[in-house]
């Protein structure tokens, strides 16, 4: 290995995974992390780190300033991890230039997949199928809506430069087109810093099914199999899985030549992802959809099935090794399933919710990974990408993998921010995930409600409430009471008022956390429960009140509405921004609006009044 020290060019749990391989190999690890990220666990860890200058812009987007960080420590390459400048060009090209190794393709090769247009064209020149569609880097709005008026709908709306699932819209009907194009453009500028759009077929039954593939510097490469990717919300992967379930071995064989032959030509070095959408009803059809010129959120699976350390294999590609040294023989054993954890409201259309760690403790179990960067007492921001934790488990088939997932999804105990875990227990649960009978649109079906709470989660919650409160405490020995004894506890769950009896202590031992008025209970029976104190200033949730709120924390980054203003259902009222997502908040009901509480710029939290639409007598 040439390598003596390493910058990596990324924060949180991305950047502690890739320190882990940098320790296992000797190699001196230098972090970078801007103001907001002082306090982090990446900092924390990792022995060496740099202030970025943030105060001009998002420090990890500063390509210049990490440069020149890696030279000024006397690293020799720098690592991207995966997002931020991973698949970006200008910062490939810019280390080189400097010197320096840049862990991962040329800039060249990025920039010829980074781009999804050109990427189309490349994939039909080396004669890999891809999605009919519109794709032309010139076009306007009113172009793509001209073009798409004899096409079929449904079709989908995607940024040129990115993917990530950030920019992506499903549209029905001409209408829809015209009104999401706007939006798309400001969350692909957002994200990318291009704005580009193009338009594609979406495919109703579809299955998201990636390669991860492999080159030298030399001209060999191979794929190191599949990975399932098809549970998705707004397009972001939620479970991901190696093997897929769906293929034949005849089908598996016949795609990893196509993305073998695509990487081909464009002469691709060190790993990548290359991304198909497959047919659900007819497997053998498939598509090309990306290239993810990176390492991958979900590798952990690959991993787990080959017992490669991929960014093991980055570090020795990069330093020139053969790939017949690097990856002797693949080897596929077992099966793997990875689950990440959101800070989101499943209720609320998986929308971010954010806030502040109360307790987290991961599982530790073997064959399980659980890749995160997050501690009590850590503040879950809206300016970064929600995923809190990653869990992945491997088994000897498919089915010791699943439950070994469960398993730990129900023994993570994360409370004070409201997550997804319990959503995944139930996906994992349902029969169509245990039959693989699902495709990319399927968690926008999936019953995301919960059954009421037990009686021994209340009984848990009564029993903690009153030891916290004024008027009570429990001992070892019973309660001890100041003033006068209460008979019940009022606790409201999901907008739900429960009179909760107070018993001798209850018989769940369960793990709690109170934050204010919000009682966390977890239990690997029962899962996680917010609990909110009933009293008198308890806030309506937004499906009972007449008020406009905000159903997520984040910037008003549009305001279609002014005072006296005539709205009907459904019209736009305010747009915010959180993680580089946009969220439009609509009337829900015909009126004129007779209070605006927000402008343009402001941040908001969850439940924050955002304005007031009052019905027209």
């Amino acid at each position: 290995m040439v390598f003596a020290k390493v910058l990596i060019a990324n924060r949180g749990e991305v950047a502690l995974r890739i320190n882990s391989t940098l320790k296992k190999l000797g190699i001196d690890a230098v972090g970078v992390y801007t103001n907001q990220d002082r306090g982090s666990l990446h900092v924390k860890r990792i022995s060496e780190c740099i202030l970025l200058n943030d105060a001009e812009q998002t420090g990890y987007l500063d390509g210049e300033g990490i440069i020149a960080a890696a030279l000024s420590c006397g690293a020799q390459a720098i690592h991207p991890g995966y997002g931020f400048l991973a698949e970006n060009a200008e910062f490939a090209k810019g280390c080189h230039d400097a010197g320096l190794i840049f862990i991962g393709p040329t800039a060249r090769a990025i920039a010829a997949m980074g781009e999804k247009i050109s990427a189309r064209e490349i994939a039909t020149r080396a004669g890999v199928p891809v999605v009919p569609g519109i794709s032309s880097p010139q076009m306007t709005d009113a172009d793509l809506l001209e073009a798409c008026r004899d096409l079929e709908f449904p079709l989908l709306v995607k940024p040129a430069a990115g993917g990530g699932g950030k920019g992506l819209h499903v549209v029905n009907s001409l209408l829809e087109l015209r009104e999401v194009l706007p939006t798309a453009r400001r969350e692909a500028k957002a994200a990318f810093a291009d704005d580009t759009l193009f338009v594609e077929k979406y495919l109703l039954h579809a299955r998201h099914i990636e390669f991860q593939v492999v080159a030298d510097n030399f001209g060999k490469s191979a794929h190191l199999g599949e990975r399932e990717c098809s549970l998705q919300r707004r397009h972001q992967k939620v479970v991901e899985e190696a093997p897929s379930p769906l293929l034949s071995k005849t089908t598996r064989k016949i795609m990893g030549e196509a993305a073998l032959k695509l990487i081909s030509a464009i002469d691709y070095q060190n790993l990548g992802t290359i991304e198909f959408l497959v047919d659900a009803d007819s497997p053998e059809t498939f598509y090309f959809m990306e290239m993810n010129t990176r390492l991958q959120v979900e590798h952990r699976v690959t991993e787990m099935i080959t017992g490669l350390d991929l960014v093991e294999c980055q570090l020795r590609l990069a330093a020139g090794e053969p790939l017949q040294e690097v990856i002797p023989m693949v080897r596929l054993s077992g099966h793997a399933i990875e689950a990440r954890v959101y800070a989101e409201d499943v209720s609320k259309d998986f929308l971010p919710t954010g806030g502040v760690i109360g307790r987290f403790t991961a599982v530790d179990a073997p064959h399980t990974i659980t890749d995160s960067a997050i501690t009590d007492g850590a503040f879950v921001s809206s300016s970064f990408d929600p995923m809190l934790a990653k869990i992945a488990c491997w088994g000897e088939d498919r089915l010791t993998a699943l439950r070994r997932l469960r398993e730990a999804l129900a023994n993570t105990v994360l409370l004070g921010v409201t997550t997804n875990i319990d959503f995944l227990i139930r996906l994992l649960d349902s029969p169509d995930f245990r039959n693989s009978d699902y495709d990319t649109k399927s968690l926008e079906k999936f019953e995301s409600e919960r059954t009421v709470p037990s009686t021994a989660v209340l009984a848990a919650y009564a029993m903690t409430a009153t030891s916290s409160s004024n008027f009570g405490s429990w001992h070892a020995d019973g309660w001890r009471l100041r003033g006068m004894p209460r008979a019940t506890v009022a606790a409201y769950i999901d907008g739900v008022r429960y009179d909760v009896p107070i018993t001798n202590g209850s018989n769940l031992e369960a793990d709690s956390y109170r934050d204010d008025a919000d009682h966390w209970i977890h239990h690997p029976s029962f899962g996680t429960w917010l609990i909110k104190e009933a009293n008198d200033k308890l806030r309506r949730t937004d499906r009972l009140s007449d008020d406009i709120v905000s159903p997520m924390p984040g910037v008003v980054i549009a305001v279609h509405v002014t005072i006296g203003d005539h709205v009907a259902v459904g019209d736009p009222l305010v747009v915010i921004e959180a993680m580089k997502m946009e969220h439009i908040v609509r009337a829900r009901h015909p009126g004129h609006v007779a209070q605006c509480h927000v402008a343009i710029g402001a941040n908001v939290r969850v439940g924050q009044h955002l304005l007031e639409v009052v019905e027209d007598v």
